[in-house]
């Protein structure tokens, strides 16, 4: 893959939307080129900010169409336009036309405000799009290339099948942007409903939120967004983020369970 490729598939990488093979060959491209991986984690930041002005706004889309504009604006103010600007140029219009419609998607938190955590407010959204309003994504639902997957995302085979034990089956997994971080998407059965876990290697910076318990001796953090409920524990290995519409109760019990077993 050329930096090219880099530069076209981006916007697809960067929401969890290209395929695995092709992920694998695009985080194969970023380590051996610090140009596009500066790049790329740019844009990251540059998509978090724009779901971020979303979630504060209400559902006026002139004004959005104005704070998302003078946001990308700032963003290159001042720099040296680098050698994929061009491609990248592209993208932001495509984000910036796409902007109004991101509202109607995200309207249910449009009144959280900046005092939700990016990384769950990204997680809501998320979890509303590709689980509750099963928009179309190219999922991956083989047990062994999702392992395969996770084992390329730093998590083992052990604590992959750790957490499709007891009650909760994997039904199709996918990679995905929350708060410019690369996660593991798991769409998880209880056996009655579809719940939201995402996976990545831990950072060892704390996870955001209040705590509201000490899981196996892990801090459980929870926050409510609109219709959705949301948890997350860390371990010294692994962050486990959980998303569910069901009730708090479901998402602190899966959240309980991670804790437990990875």
């Amino acid at each position: 893959m050329n930096c090219g490729e880099i530069a076209r598939l981006a916007p697809l990488y960067i929401t969890g939307e290209l395929e695995a093979a092709r992920a694998a060959e695009f985080d194969r491209h970023l380590r051996s080129c610090p140009s596009c991986l500066e790049e790329v984690e740019r844009q990251a930041r540059l998509d978090a900010r724009v779901r971020e002005v979303i979630l504060a706004q209400g559902t006026d889309v002139s004004e959005l169409d104005r704070r998302v504009r003078d946001l990308i604006a700032a963003e290159g103010k001042g720099h040296r336009l680098p050698r994929l600007r061009p491609a990248w140029r592209r993208w932001a219009t495509v984000a910036m036309g796409s902007a109004a419609a991101l509202v109607l998607i995200v309207v249910g938190y449009g009144s959280l405000g900046q005092h939700v955590p990016r990384l769950y407010a990204d997680a809501a959204v998320d979890h509303r799009l590709e689980v509750t309003e099963q928009q179309p994504r190219p999922w991956l639902r083989d047990p062994e290339q999702i392992a395969l997957l996770a084992q390329q995302q730093g998590i083992t085979r052990a604590a992959f099948h750790a957490i499709t034990s007891r009650g909760y089956r994997v039904l199709r997994a996918k990679l995905c942007y929350l708060d410019g971080r690369s996660f593991l998407h798991l769409v998880l059965s209880d056996g009655t409903h579809e719940i939201s876990l995402y996976l990545r290697q831990s950072d060892g910076k704390p996870l955001p939120g209040p705590v509201q318990e000490i899981a196996n001796g892990k801090p459980l953090c929870m926050s409510d967004l609109a219709h959705s409920h949301v948890a997350s524990i860390e371990t010294p290995e692994l962050v486990a983020v959980v998303v569910t519409d069901q009730s708090a109760d479901a998402a602190r019990n899966l959240a309980r369970f991670a804790a437990a077993v990875l």
